[in-house]
């Protein structure tokens, strides 16, 4: 009596597996690094909105605003009216993977008028790339140079 099934061995079966693994492997990686990009813009375009709410949020109250960056090595920025009686606007986490750098400005005020009280840039750097937040003399202006 001979008995032949059609069927697969284990070797055969593990083989298969491994194949399907190392593809599916293949596949997150890069979509791993997309995220991270995605995530980080997402949070420049957040601080970006914050920094103009700030800014018509001096002009339309008549008071001044503080934006902080890492303070007490904190990884948040805070924004907060520039008052005697700090009223918090906003705080946000600013993303781990982003460092400290010495030589950034750690705060800028805008004024009543929404101008800044000062000029000068907030360094972001991660392993990949060095983002800076540049303020302009003048009008408040800014915008974000990535490197």
């Amino acid at each position: 009596m001979a008995h032949k099934e059609s069927g697969f061995t284990l070797v055969e079966m593990m083989l298969v597996l491994t194949v399907f693994m190392v593809c599916f492997a293949a596949v997150l990686i890069p979509l791993l690094n997309i995220t991270d990009k995605v995530n980080d813009e997402q949070f420049f375009n957040q601080l970006e909105r914050d920094l103009f709410e700030a800014q018509a949020f001096a002009i339309v109250n008549n008071v001044g605003v503080i934006v902080s960056f890492y303070q007490s090595g904190q990884h948040k920025y805070r924004i907060a009216t520039y008052e005697s009686d700090r009223k918090m606007l906003v705080e946000r986490d600013i993303p781990a993977h982003f460092i400290s750098v010495n030589g950034s400005m750690p705060d800028i005020i805008f004024q009543k008028s929404g101008m800044t009280n000062r000029f000068g840039t907030v360094y972001f750097k991660s392993k990949e790339k060095r983002t800076k937040l540049i303020f302009l003399i003048g009008r408040g202006r800014f915008y974000f140079l990535e490197e």
